[in-house]
């Protein structure tokens, strides 16, 4: 799990110019910023409802998620720390990404605006969710396990071998 989370200065001024337009570029960069908070926030980025990310092999460790409309975030973690380092048309990150190649960008003497990541302290109780009535789910303590052998025969499509 990584513990920080840093932005490239130069990222921000990209959103902030994205902002400023209209149609694509203005939602592209709500959703970068959605991820963004996620990723602050603990969270994974399908908790943002964005989820489509793909790794990318010219930079070591990185990931472009898709914005929409051409639009791309660029990712790196080294070690426990996730570097959002740039967003823009698919053009713009295609190039970014050929001109770091084989390099480590996030290794750089420019400082980056550090955010630690809050971990939330609510411990998901399966239980709690599932039943709010003690009695419902009592008949299942009066059920036998069933034995693998069995359970392996009836739903023999599904097992290989």
């Amino acid at each position: 799990m990584a513990q920080e989370v840093h932005l490239h200065p130069k990222l921000e001024r990209q959103l902030t110019a994205m902002q400023n337009q209209v149609n694509a570029p203005s939602i592209a960069a709500d959703r970068a910023q959605k991820i963004i908070k996620a990723m602050i926030e603990g969270r994974t980025s399908q908790a943002a409802g964005l989820f489509r990310a793909r790794s990318d092999a010219r930079v070591k460790n990185s990931w472009k998620y898709d914005l929409g409309a051409g639009y791309r975030l660029i990712c790196i973690r080294d070690r426990q720390i996730i570097y959002v380092m740039y967003v823009g048309d698919h053009e713009s990150c295609d190039a970014w990404l050929n001109s770091n190649s084989k390099k480590q960008p996030q290794n750089t003497e420019i400082k980056m605006t550090a955010f630690t990541i809050r971990n939330n302290p609510e411990i998901y109780d399966f239980q709690t969710v599932c039943s709010m009535d003690p009695e419902a789910d009592s008949d299942d303590q009066n059920l036998t396990p069933i034995p693998q052998e069995y359970l392996r025969r009836v739903f023999c499509g599904l097992v290989a071998g």
